[in-house]
C-alpha cells in the first residue's frame, strides 16, 4: 500500500489550486493507494534535493520525496504541488 502525506508548504500550494484540480490530485492519490507497482506510475528526478519522484496530472506536477519503502508499503512526502510551468523553478 501506497501513502502520501502533505507537507505544510505542499498543502499551502495545494489549497491555491482551483477546487477542480484538487479533486482531480486527490482522485489520483486514491487511485494510486493500491497500485500493484506506483514506481511505474511516478517519474524519477534528478539533482533536486530532496525531491526524488514526480507526479503527472495533466498539467500539474506533484513533487514527492521517498520517505519509506519496505515490502508491503511506501511512504511518500508531497513536497509541492503546482503547475507545470514553475513548479520546477520554485525548486531551484
Amino acid at each position: 500500500m501506497t501513502t502520501f502525506k502533505f507537507t505544510k508548504m505542499a498543502l499551502v500550494t495545494f489549497r491555491e489550486l482551483s477546487p477542480d484540480t484538487q479533486k482531480r490530485i486527490l482522485q489520483k492519490l486514491q487511485m494510486l493507494k493500491n497500485h500493484p507497482d506506483v514506481f511505474s506510475v511516478v517519474g524519477k528526478l534528478h539533482d533536486i534535493y530532496p525531491a526524488t519522484h514526480k507526479l503527472r496530472i495533466g498539467n500539474y506536477r506533484l513533487i514527492l520525496e521517498l520517505k519509506d519503502n519496505t515490502k508491503s508499503d511506501t511512504l511518500f512526502h508531497i513536497l509541492r504541488a503546482g503547475h507545470r510551468k514553475d513548479i520546477y523553478r520554485l525548486l531551484k
